[in-house]
């Protein structure tokens, strides 16, 4: 099981934290239906580590640990 922990605006009446089976995170994008504000809403940590770039190709393990983070961006 990876456990995955949401940022409010991806709640929509879950908990802060969900547990799923997944084996990438392309798999939990696709769970939560985010697959066309990825790019520009939400950022992906696994187990403390900021994905940045190709988290299309990220592969999970049992026991992983997913943050999704809002984006931002300022000047």
């Amino acid at each position: 099981m990876i456990t995955v922990r949401l940022p409010e605006p991806l709640r929509d009446g879950r908990g802060e934290i969900l547990t799923m089976t997944a084996s990438s995170l392309d798999d939990i994008i696709t769970k939560l239906g985010i697959e066309d504000d990825r790019d520009e809403l939400y950022n992906f940590a696994v187990n403390g580590e900021l994905i940045l770039h190709g988290e299309n190709k990220v592969r999970l393990a049992d026991g992983d640990e997913v943050e999704i983070v809002v984006a931002f961006s300022g000047g």
